[in-house]
């Protein structure tokens, strides 16, 4: 049964034909116009725009965490938005913190960071040029006071059991005000005796404030760098110390993506030299091969600087996963690169060199049409996936595999043009050269040329007595296609197994670099922080009137909600100003104020305390009269335990979100950091799912509207999903789960393995159908088998550089490269091979062998008396140009 590729694939076999004649008769059209186009893109350049926002970048666009992320910064926003740094200190024994001198010199160091440690800033925050933390900082600006009160009554024994002085956990007691420390302190052990605090493992610094305008803003940025610095080359015979905020977090995503760029060149050389090897032929001058290799590995990279250059013009934020890129890139324009090279040397070196160029274009651009389009359209749908990081890399890959399809049937086709006419015109030098020796001689040496040679080739080709066609008559035997069912169902088994063990599952360590600093604090938040204490921040953005008993009550109670909820660490652990002013107001009993003017003095006011409480709330005025309030939020404290995995994360997230929507009417919204992430691993599955069920029924689709059998259709299906299931299990059992970086390389995996089914179902089925099944499989094979292997092994050549950059990333994309490559081949090669010969034996007719036996037998008569077409090349204008070709009768002897 034919399908509509049958028809379509002789249109498109004969629009590439005619493209072939043409690019032969315009060659500087086609090779000049993709050069001007690249260098037209760099301008590109100056519109640079990167995106590394982490919170961004790694959760579905449409996901309540980035609502999260908008409430919390709209909250900051009118100071500048917020500025945030953490120092996370432990000791080098990780032993106790509290011991005196490791004590005294945290506290040290957190004077020194907070006042001393200063970078240039402008005179319009100091006049001294030179600007502390303290000096930026606006609003409560005394996030570590507890380190320095806390070391001033625990060096003291007598002080720590004083009734005044209560050292607890996580809130610690002084006279009436209490201090929540469950944030600075982690990995805590409780005195059971006195139930107070006589352990402490890591200690947590907090450099928060408002950015208020661009100048302190960029000050800021200084003193973020400048501390990056410090705690990298801190020395200290006590203390180890580590720092992380969003700015570390974007550089070292940043560096993780940059890190391959050094060994991008070595890709090329490998890829240059492993072109000009398995291309090498005797009768080709050195110079030849060279420029040959030299064209394969120019088209790729010319398309990579114009995919950038082009959608960096259009606006596109570059992200550092997308240089992952242009190893793909190289890849596939390889792939190309041998067919073409392959079909130009199959074309009939006694015909002219526009039917040559038109046979290479008729024979490889469908092929390559088949493979470009559905890499293109895998990559395409990942562009329609809502995780931005995920959507950015296939949107430069989708264009990139289209400018290199473009480039390599117009620029590298063009230059071969160039290539094929400056050969011919050295070669009539050298024959002119060796027939004028011999002349002088007496005697004629026989030469064989390359179009001797190449025809020798072709006529022992056409006999089916080859190794290849010995190999498919092996792989046609019943018993060898039992075998390898029965070796096919065991991987298909160890696949699923592979498949069904795969986790969801999201690190931030899969983002960064194995050698990152931010590996450390990584560790000691899991095992530390998140384990005994996290905050959430509440923001309550609608509040009641909180003058009156109805709004305090209501407002308690939503607070008293989140105290309650599993892990939650209870009253202890929340900051809520609203509790602290109404315990601290009966200090202004006699005061006439009304409710809402005594808490605008009482948070003005630094000796009882409410100024900390300044950056939580924000005052309704009415001029210069405070009418009400805003909004406000209160923060409390959660702890996880050994449970303190992103599952369980997931769950909390849930709940917290669930009872915001019970006080909708408040419009109450939860943040917390680190929410993108959950986002994220509740949208990994069912994105990954319909993506790839999409993907494949895409492919399909391609496969049923290309190639010229509806048989190819289940054939292709059924090694696509082989190959696929095999990449997905065999990367689950190499160590790697489901997240968005496996994601990317799964679209990547469904479009590569079109490649190899594609290639074979193509060249099988546009065979005569008189022919024998085996002696179709061979002359595919023969045909295609070799560019494929060339393609294979090249595409895994250009990304084994990556092996060198100790990197998460960079090690899924290469074991997926790895496994498809292989895996493909294997199914290319064996089994879909297997699988056509027995799908061709059930639609083959009982009296097909005799008829192909007797084809084959005039076939070979009539070649024996085909005649042979010499060209002459003579130069018009300075030009060489072929003549049109004498005919000689080619005996059968």
């Amino acid at each position: 049964m034919r399908s509509p590729g049958h028809v379509i694939s002789h249109a498109v076999s004969e629009f590439f034909r005619k493209t072939g004649v043409q690019v032969y008769r315009h060659p500087a059209f086609f090779f000049w116009i993709p050069v001007l186009l690249t260098i037209f893109s760099a301008i590109g350049l100056f519109r640079w725009n990167e995106e590394n926002r982490i919170w961004y970048l790694y959760s579905p666009s449409g996901a309540p965490s980035h609502y999260e992320h908008k409430v919390a910064n709209e909250f900051f926003d009118d100071r500048g938005g917020k500025f945030w740094l953490e120092v996370s200190i432990t000791a080098h024994d990780m032993g106790n913190l509290l011991r005196r001198e490791h004590l005294d010199s945290i506290d040290a160091l957190s004077q020194y960071l907070q006042f001393n440690f200063t970078v240039p800033c402008a005179k319009t925050i100091k006049a001294t040029k030179n600007c502390s933390f303290d000096d930026l900082c606006s609003g409560a600006c005394n996030d570590n006071q507890v380190i320095p009160i806390f070391n001033l009554i625990y060096r003291n024994a007598t002080q720590r059991l004083h009734p005044n002085f209560r050292l607890t956990f996580p809130t610690m007691h002084l006279y009436n005000d209490e201090y929540y420390v469950g944030e600075h302190f982690a990995g805590v052990q409780i005195d059971r005796k006195t139930n107070l605090i006589s352990h402490v493992k890591v200690i947590m610094l907090y450099f928060r404030t408002d950015r208020q305008n661009m100048v302190v803003g960029d000050a800021l940025k200084r003193w973020e760098e400048k501390l990056i610095d410090f705690t990298a080359n801190y020395k200290n015979p006590l203390l180890n110390i580590s720092s992380t905020s969003d700015g570390i977090v974007s550089q070292e995503v940043r560096r993780n993506g940059m890190s391959c760029v050094p060994f991008f060149n070595l890709s090329i050389v490998l890829v240059f030299f492993f072109i000009f090897v398995t291309n090498w032929r005797q009768h080709f001058s050195l110079s030849h091969n060279v420029v040959m290799a030299f064209l394969g590995i120019v088209g790729p990279l010319m398309a990579v600087g114009t995919t950038f250059g082009l959608l960096l013009l259009l606006g596109v934020p570059f992200n550092s996963i997308t240089l992952v890129m242009p190893f793909l890139i190289i890849g596939v324009g390889c792939d190309d690169v041998f067919i073409i090279i392959h079909a130009h040397r199959k074309a009939d070196k006694n015909t002219s060199l526009e039917d040559q160029m038109a046979h290479t274009m008729e024979e490889a651009g469908p092929s390559i049409t088949v493979t470009s389009l559905t890499n293109c359209l895998s990559f395409a749908i990942g562009i329609l996936t809502p995780t931005p990081a995920i959507s950015l890399f296939c949107l430069y890959t989708t264009v990139a595999v289209l400018v290199d399809f473009i480039y390599q049937l117009t620029f590298f086709v063009a230059a071969m043009v160039y290539e094929e006419r400056r050969a011919a015109a050295q070669r009539v030098k050298i024959e002119e050269k060796i027939k004028k020796t011999s002349n002088e001689k007496g005697s004629i040496t026989p030469v064989d040329s390359e179009y001797t040679i190449v025809e020798k080739t072709i006529a022992m080709k056409k006999h089916h007595n080859g190794v290849v066609s010995k190999y498919c008559r092996v792989l046609n035997g019943w018993q060898t296609r039992f075998l390898l069912f029965i070796v096919l169902v065991f991987y298909w088994y160890i696949s699923y197994k592979g498949c069904a063990s795969m986790e969801i599952q999201m690190d931030t360590s899969n983002l960064i670099l194995k050698d990152s600093p931010l590996n450390g604090i990584k560790y000691i938040y899991e095992q530390f922080v998140w384990r005994e204490g996290q905050l959430i921040l509440v923001f309550v953005n609608a509040p009641p009137d909180v003058s009156t008993d109805q709004g305090q009550h209501a407002m308690f109670s939503l607070v008293d909600r989140f105290e309650r909820l599993p892990f939650a660490m209870g009253r202890n652990s929340t900051s809520f100003w609203l509790r602290t002013f109404l315990s601290q107001s009966t200090l202004y009993v006699n005061s006439n104020q009304t409710f809402y003017k005594l808490l605008d003095n009482w948070m003005q006011d630094p000796e009882n305390g409410g100024s900390r409480w300044n950056d939580m709330v924000r005052l309704k005025k009415n001029g210069n009269e405070v009418i009400g309030i805003q909004k406000f939020l209160f923060a409390t404290g959660y702890s996880m335990g050994e449970l303190a995995g992103w599952n369980t994360r997931s769950q909390i997230q849930h709940v917290w979100r669930n009872v915001v929507n019970e006080y909708s009417k408040y419009n109450v919204t939860i943040f917390q950091p680190y929410s993108f992430y959950v986002d994220q691993l509740d949208s990994i599955g069912s994105n990954t799912a319909s993506t790839v069920i999409v993907a494949a029924l895409t492919m399909d689709f391609v496969c049923f509207l290309m190639i010229p059998s509806m048989s190819s259709i289940l054939s292709s299906t059924i090694a696509m999903i082989s190959i696929n299931v095999g990449v997905f299990g065999f990367l689950s059992l190499w160590g790697v789960n489901l997240d968005p970086i496996s994601m990317c390389t799964t679209l990547m995996s469904i479009g590569f393995s079109v490649d190899f089914t594609a290639h074979i179902s193509y060249h099988y089925y546009r065979n005569p159908i008189t022919w024998t099944t085996d002696e179709r499989l061979a002359d595919a094979l023969r045909n295609i088998g070799w560019p494929m292997l060339q393609a294979g092994f090249s595409t895994i050549l250009c990304v084994a550089p990556l092996l060198l950059v100790d990197s998460y990333m960079v090690l899924v994309f290469f074991k997926t490269i790895f496994l498809v490559i292989t895996l493909g081949l294997l199914h290319g090669i064996v089994f879909l091979p297997a699988l056509l010969l027995t799908v061709g034996r059930a639609q083959q007719k009982p009296n097909c062998k005799k008829v192909s036996e007797a084809h084959f037998e005039e076939k070979t008569i009539t070649e024996q008396k085909m005649p042979i077409e010499f060209t002459e090349i003579t130069k018009v204008d300075g030009e060489e140009k072929p003549e049109s070709p004498r005919k000689q009768e080619r005996s059968s002897g």
